[in-house]
Formats: structure tokens, sequence, C-alpha cells
């Protein structure tokens, strides 16, 4: 399906300039439907006698749009395909499923038999036959075994027929089942993201008449279609509906989940991106500002050795002076007034004279 986003500001302009019968010939929603959404995103809409007025040109009132709203500012909508009378009201988890129940050749039957099983079931049922099947080592396995387990003998047979319906409608529908980096599965693989799925049987629990029993736990014949891991499992049993008539239904949650998780990880994927180039953006004017830093605490550095050099030769000239007035110029001062210049020399940072003793290390 062909989705668009309009800003509330392109809607407000849509409503105030087209007629809801022609805004929904272009996108598939009701009439209900459409102001819901204009009350959801509080986009005003034209009063009785609007379009009228503005067909003979007469006065009328335009309501402002209200731009200080909290909640989103593009709304999605779905493009309605030509000829298409779907109440897009309903969710595209609805749609989808409707879709998939109306594919005359999908198999949606569950049959009273196993008829053709998939090798995922046989390989499964099997297993269980032969006793070396359980909880614990179907994940170990050499061979894909499917997670069937707390299902009563008497409940074996519809568990693998909704099961061998539910894998061949995913494999019909373009989908495939793989084992994770850890060996674990085989879980269900659609457009590249994995679903881990097991089935069980409800139990009903007795608590035991004396606290020093444990609880008896009883077969309900409730069956139960899990899908996920951790907090983020879902589960589908029998109830009002039968598991065996929520398989449509699941198969699409699964597509539609699919999407998101794609369009989640490549969000993701684009956010620590620019995460990542952010970061060495920051680092690199982090380097650049420290180089400026150490070349200008050097430069502080060698101002403040010149400016000792000159005060070293001004202190060495007032010296000379005093011995010549004094009459005291003796070899001694003149031998220490050369070492004197030659350390000024050394510390001033345009001769960098370099010093024997000083300079050792």
């Amino acid at each position: 399906m062909e989705t668009t986003k309009l800003t509330r500001k392109e809607l407000y302009d849509l409503v105030w300039s087209t007629t809801i019968s022609k805004i929904l010939e272009k996108y598939a929603l009701s009439n209900d439907g459409f102001k819901k959404i204009c009350k959801k995103y509080e986009i005003p809409l034209p009063e009785n006698g609007y379009w009228l007025k503005l067909k003979h040109n007469k006065p009328f009132k335009k309501k402002i749009l209200n731009l200080d709203f909290n909640g989103d500012n593009k709304i999605e909508f779905t493009i309605r395909e030509v000829g298409s009378i779907i109440n897009i009201d309903q969710t595209p988890l609805t749609i989808l499923t409707k879709q998939i129940l109306s594919d005359k050749n999908a198999p949606l039957k569950v049959a009273e038999k196993l008829t053709k099983p998939d090798i995922l079931i046989t390989q499964t049922k099997d297993s269980k036959s032969k006793g070396d099947y359980n909880f614990y080592n179907y994940r170990t396995s050499k061979i894909d075994l499917l997670s069937i387990y707390g299902v009563e003998k008497e409940n074996l047979n519809r568990a693998f027929l909704i099961m061998d319906m539910f894998v061949k409608l995913l494999r019909y529908r373009g989908h495939s089942f793989k084992r994770d980096i850890n060996g674990d599965g085989p879980h269900i693989i659609i457009k590249e993201i994995s679903f881990p799925f097991s089935m069980r049987e409800a139990k009903k629990r007795i608590p035991p008449e004396k606290n020093s029993y444990s609880s008896t736990y009883l077969s309900t014949g409730i069956l139960v279609l899990k899908i996920g891991e951790s907090f983020r499992a879902q589960e589908w049993k029998d109830g009002s509906i039968k598991l065996e008539n929520q398989i449509a239904k699941i198969v699409a949650k699964l597509e539609i989940d699919a999407d998101k998780e794609i369009i989640r990880k490549e969000e993701s994927r684009i956010y620590w991106l620019r995460y990542e180039e952010e970061k060495e953006r920051k680092n690199q004017i982090k380097k650049r500002k420290d180089e400026e830093i150490q070349k200008f605490n050097k430069l502080v550095e060698l101002s403040k050795q010149y400016n000792q050099s000159l005060l070293i030769r001004e202190y060495i000239k007032a010296e000379h002076q005093y011995a010549i007035s004094h009459n005291d110029l003796t070899l001694e001062k003149l031998e220490w007034i050369k070492w004197a210049s030659d350390k000024a020399d050394w510390l001033d940072p345009l001769i960098n004279k370099t010093d024997e003793i000083l300079d050792s290390e």
C-alpha cells in the first residue's frame, strides 16, 4: 500500500481548498475516519454552507489553524488504489489480514489430518514419536525441530495441523525459516527479521490441598502460539476464535512488525551513523583546539623565555657598566660577563644557543 505524509499546515490548506468527498477519492479513508484524524490533529473543518459561499464569492469566516500543537506535525495517509473499496478506518493489520484471507491460493484451511506436511512438521513429529524430543534438547538437535511443548497427547495432532498450516502460509507468503547466529531455531525470517516462535498448551493450575504438596496442572486443550522473546513476545491462543482461524491475522501481524523493525533498524543505523559523525566532528574540534592551546602555551613560554633573556642582558650590561665605573672590570668579572651572556643566548628562543651542561640529560 502506497502512503504519503502531510504536515498539519498542508492538511489544513487541503480541507479549506478541497471538499472532503474529493479528498477521499485520493486517500483511502471513510468520511468519519477523515474527520477523526482532523479532530485528533486539531485541524478545523469548514462549516456547512462554506463551499456555497465560496462558489458565489460571498464572505465567510475561515477558522485559524492552532500552531501551538504538541502532537506530531506529520500525518500519514494511505493512497486509495484504483477501484479500492477498503475502509481504511480499519487498521493496517485488519486490511492486510483481509488481503491474505482473500487470496484463494493461500493455504488457509486446517485439514482433518496431515497431508504432505512441511519438512519441519515431519521432523518434529518423528522426533516426538521416537521419544527423543523434549523442550531442552530440540535446540541442540542436528535437524531443525519446531518448539512444540507441554501439549497433551490428545491435543498434539491439532497442534501439528495448526503449525503445519502456519508454516505453509509463511512459506507461501515468501518467508523462510533459519537458525540464528547461536544455532537457536529455526526462527521465522521475514525480510531478514528473525522471529522465534513456539506452541504450547495452556494448563489450569490446581493449588495443593496442603502446603507441603505441589500444585497440579490440568490440560485445558487451549493451544497457545508464542512469537518473540522476553518482554517483546506476543501470544495468540484459543478463545472465542479458534487459534487456526487466527493464523492469517498472525502472519499479517508478523509482516507488519517486520516492516516496522526494518524501519526501526534503519533509523537506528542512521542515528548511530550521525552520532559517530558528530562524535568525530567534536573530536576533530577538540583536537584542533588542544593543538592550538598547546601552540599558544608554547608561544607564552617562548615569550617568557625571551623576556627573561632581555632582563638578563640588561642586568649583565648593568654589571658591566658598574664594574667600569668602579674600576673593577677584572678578568674574573669579564669571564662572568661572558658566561652570563652565553646563558642569556641559551635562554633566548631566537638564538637558542647550545649549552654543554644545560642541554645534557
